[in-house]
């Protein structure tokens, strides 16, 4: 009895003094798979971590060397921590890798239109691994032409609907699926007493590490300081200031401009050999 009343305090240790989590004491990785140990003193706070940016290191991250990095420096991706160790198969990171990275290539594709259709057909690429975005893309059925009944399994026609849909379709889809894409976070609201007054706080739920990246990635939309892609290599970028910059990279912007230049060199010999030849 003694200690199972102590598992329930750790439990509830673990999981309810957001919004921060705890620092990893270890993490080895063998093969395909995390084992990690908590630290029970060191943690980190949601401002604090939001200032080193870990959404941004791990939405991309392009391979399971860097995914291996961000999970020695922030800990394990779990939505529930009762337990000061555990494991995890790598392929569990990839998939939150891949969640976080659709999340904000969705949001900055609302200003960005061209790679919507691409970035949607992403979305039913990560469906199959996860029901909420999977539900979340059949209800596209209520507002489109969709061929085929609501299915209560993989739904076959919307990815052929996607890469037919107009253009117009594809925004209006991308802003949809923006409004009701399926976070974690359990935001809400409290009441509390100041004085003899009663006033509303806004709580926000944050109580793991999943949970802070994603509120991350709505303060970036908050602060007016999102994901954008690059004009030139349309590699995803998160710009230092919130001074428009087209550009990920000066190389970006060199290889832009010196392939300006040059079609401007065409240009004016071709109008200087046609004002010879009607000489």
């Amino acid at each position: 009895m003694a200690q199972t009343c102590i598992d329930m305090k750790v439990q509830k240790h673990i999981n309810s003094d957001g919004p921060f989590w705890y620092r990893c004491k270890r993490v080895d990785f063998h093969a395909e798979t995390a084992t990690w140990e908590l630290s029970q003193t060191g943690r980190y706070a949601l401002l604090e971590a939001y200032q080193k940016a870990p959404h941004r290191q791990l939405a991309t991250a392009t391979d399971d060397d860097q995914l291996r990095a961000f999970v020695k420096a922030w800990g394990p991706l779990r939505g529930r921590l009762d337990a000061w160790s555990g494991s995890d198969p790598i392929d569990k990171y990839r998939n939150e890798r891949d969640r976080l990275a659709v999340i904000v290539k969705l949001l900055a594709s609302v200003a960005q239109p061209e790679p919507q259709r691409d970035v949607l057909l992403e979305l039913v690429g990560l469906s199959e691994r996860d029901p909420a975005v999977e539900i979340m893309l059949k209800s596209l059925r209520f507002y489109f032409p969709i061929p085929g009944e609501y299915p209560f399994d993989f739904d076959p026609h919307i990815k052929p609907w996607l890469e037919r849909a107009t253009q117009n379709d594809i925004q209006k889809a991308t802003e949809y699926l923006v409004s009701g894409f399926p976070l974690r976070g359990r935001h809400t609201f409290t009441v509390a007493k100041e004085g003899r007054k009663s006033v509303v706080r806004a709580s926000l739920g944050v109580v793991s590490l999943g949970d802070a990246l994603e509120w991350m990635v709505w303060q970036d939309m908050f602060q007016n300081h999102p994901f954008q892609f690059c004009a030139e290599c349309r590699e995803l970028f998160q710009p230092d200031t919130r001074h428009e910059k087209k550009f990920c990279s000066p190389e970006c912007a060199h290889r832009k401009t010196a392939r300006e230049w040059q079609q401007r060199k065409r240009d004016n010999r071709r109008k200087s050999n046609g004002t010879q030849k009607t000489r």
